[in-house]
């Protein structure tokens, strides 16, 4: 399949499109209602249950080591330099780290990794010819949602189409694992045949879609259809009150709740640092595998 989608048997996946795009709207606008870190983070702990009942553990997990380099980043650097700051909290080799630059910091982390969990829940779990009926329903113009659906498949196509390309560079003995130099420029006989491959697949798109009528007027069919049942209304439900609750922590109680403290700061940062860690552990562990394979298989 030409999509992030992944089939699963579970409660995320049988839920509307339109339930789960109101649900990733929800988390955007929660993320910025709890300005708190401490809160910020208590939500993103209250995210992965459904990470967990969506059977995508593994691959969210794959998907979000992204998010946590950028965090690692800002936290670091905000941490540091952010003009905010005043409070020191605690120094290394000299550098200093300071309460309100943690702060700013830790919102911005947490809110990044809560935005991407919403995103990856979405696009994992939702078919992309659903989530394309499921607008034109909200009256969302066909061919609005056609570029959207689109936009989601593109994605991976170029990808598999990149991988193709490079084996078959590989082939014919162009060295694509070297150092970071020597794999820099050897990127460039793999563009020109990725651009020509996408140029050609966007080409036959057009002929498809006007075999099948697409610039027609008159109402769309759909093969697939989309309903909204009483899940739907039950989950559209508990995150209205959750709204309602956030809402209510903002207006009356955000100057007498203050969670966050320099303890809780302090090891934000330092989890940070440990799971970024871990990645670049787990990057050499593997680029050692692939060096210790190639010279097995040259011997």
């Amino acid at each position: 399949m030409n999509s992030l989608y992944m089939p699963k048997d579970s409660f995320i996946h049988s839920l509307d499109p339109r339930t789960k795009m109101i649900f990733v709207a929800f988390v955007v606008l929660s993320s910025f209602i709890l300005n708190d870190p401490a809160l910020q983070l208590l939500f993103l702990v209250a995210l992965f249950p459904l990470v967990v009942i969506s059977k995508l553990v593994k691959p969210y997990l794959i998907s979000i080591q992204f998010l946590l380099l950028f965090a690692v980043l800002i936290m670091t650097v905000h941490g540091i330099y952010n003009p905010i700051g005043v409070t020191p909290v605690f120094e290394i080799g000299g550098l200093t780290f300071k309460y309100e630059s943690m702060v700013y910091a830790s919102v911005m982390s947490f809110r990044i990794l809560v935005i991407g969990t919403a995103a990856v829940l979405f696009v994992m779990s939702t078919h992309p010819s659903d989530m394309a009926a499921a607008l034109v329903k909200w009256k969302v113009p066909h061919s609005f949602a056609f570029i959207l659906l689109s936009t989601f498949q593109i994605i991976p196509i170029i990808a598999r189409e990149a991988k193709i390309v490079m084996e078959a560079q590989q082939a014919r003995c162009l060295d694509v694992k070297g150092n970071l130099i020597q794999r820099v420029k050897n990127l460039v006989p793999i563009f020109a045949p990725l651009f020509i491959i996408t140029f050609m697949k966007v080409h036959q798109l057009s002929y498809v879609l006007e075999c099948r009528a697409f610039s027609r007027e008159g109402n769309k069919t759909s093969l697939r259809d989309t309903k909204i049942g009483s899940r739907d209304y039950a989950f559209l439900f508990g995150i209205t009150l959750f709204l309602a609750f956030e809402i209510y922590l903002r207006l009356y109680m955000s100057g007498s709740l203050n969670l966050t403290t320099d303890a809780l700061l302090t090891y934000s940062l330092f989890g940070t640092w440990v799971v970024f860690g871990f990645m670049i552990v787990k990057f050499v562990f593997k680029r050692i595998q692939l060096y210790v394979g190639g010279l097995a298989d040259a011997r």
